[in-house]
């Protein structure tokens, strides 16, 4: 999964050093909407005694020399706005993810044209995974591997025989690993799966999703074991990912303190689908909606020919809704 084409910062943070892990934060948030932050600080600089404590927000700027990241309670997108709740992902912030989100808050540019090429599918991804009780945050994975880009095997950066068992098609005309609603799909379903293989561990989910099935029984055995210590025993490129994704979760859970454009994730899709004849042609499907080529194939990447599938008797096309849709699509990179 980690061939990949990134932007500019997604190549940026891939050459980030792996640097000593620093005292954690867990900065998930509890189910009343409140923000649970637990540190772990120095107390005695000359025998290492470490002890644990609450910190403020405060304090927490502070420490990482940077602006406080706590919202007011009750403002984290993905928890009010829940049909049900999903507990969330245990996020961490220490020292090496506080410098990923200093690489990506360097040039923010890259992540929210990121957050822009999702803003259409982000609702119905977020449903995915809440229908499969997972939690939403997972979504970021994807901005982790691929700073959600369609080029290659797509946003989730699935690889062929895991795509295909899990449904998806992959041939001359088509590959739905491009597709972001069919390969969220996939991925949450092979997330649980993962989930269930790993003894209901996220974390170990995560090494596993990097690793395949197999390649994370080596790291069971460090399933309790503080973040920074996991961070010592895995491989380099499974540190870097989870290092992204916990950085670019916590950028999106607290944009407007990162001072990063927030994203409506609950607007409605601005698109709708219809249904055409297999092979007809994109030009003429595009001419007929009176939109250009190159819009009906960001809202379609799954297409790999210049028309549908052939053979069938008609296939869904994703179209903009009306002309407002138009120029906003085609102002987005």
């Amino acid at each position: 999964m980690m061939r990949r084409k990134f932007f500019q910062i997604a190549g940026l943070l891939l050459i980030l050093p792996l640097f000593g892990c620093a005292p954690s934060i867990d900065v998930s948030s509890d189910p009343a909407n409140q923000i649970s932050v637990t540190g772990i600080r120095e107390e005695n600089a000359a025998n290492g005694t470490r002890a644990a404590e609450l910190l403020s927000a405060g304090e927490i700027g502070t420490l990482f020399s940077s602006r406080p990241m706590m919202p007011a309670p009750g403002s984290l997108p993905f928890v009010r706005s829940q049909p049900k709740f999903v507990p969330p992902f245990p996020l961490v912030l220490n020292r090496t993810v506080q410098t990923y989100i200093d690489g990506y808050l360097a040039q923010p540019q890259g992540l929210r044209q990121s957050f822009q090429r999702s803003s259409p599918f982000m609702r119905e991804m977020l449903s995915l995974f809440q229908d499969d009780g997972l939690p939403p945050d997972l979504v970021y994975l994807a901005f982790a591997e691929s700073a959600f880009s369609a080029d290659g095997a797509g946003p989730w950066q699935l690889s062929k025989t895991t795509a295909q068992r899990y449904g998806l098609t992959i041939n001359q005309w088509l590959d739905e690993r491009r597709d972001p609603i069919k390969s969220t799909r996939a991925a949450a379903e092979y997330l649980a799966e993962l989930h269930d293989q790993t003894g209901a561990d996220w974390r170990m989910t995560l090494v596993a999703w990097n690793n395949g099935d197999g390649g994370v029984a080596r790291y069971m055995q460090l399933m309790t074991a503080p973040y920074e210590r996991l961070m010592r025993r895995l491989p380099r490129r499974t540190c870097a990912l989870m290092n992204r994704f916990m950085a670019v979760a916590l950028i999106a859970r607290h944009a407007k303190e990162y001072g990063v454009d927030e994203v409506s994730w609950m607007q409605a899709p601005r698109y709708r689908v219809i249904a055409v004849d297999g092979g007809t042609s994109l030009q003429a499907i595009a001419a007929s909606n009176h939109i250009s080529v190159v819009m009906l194939r960001r809202l379609n990447p799954a297409l790999l020919s210049d028309r549908t599938p052939p053979g069938q008797q008609s296939y869904p096309i994703r179209v903009p809704d009306n002309s407002a849709e138009v120029k906003l699509f085609t102002t987005r990179s």
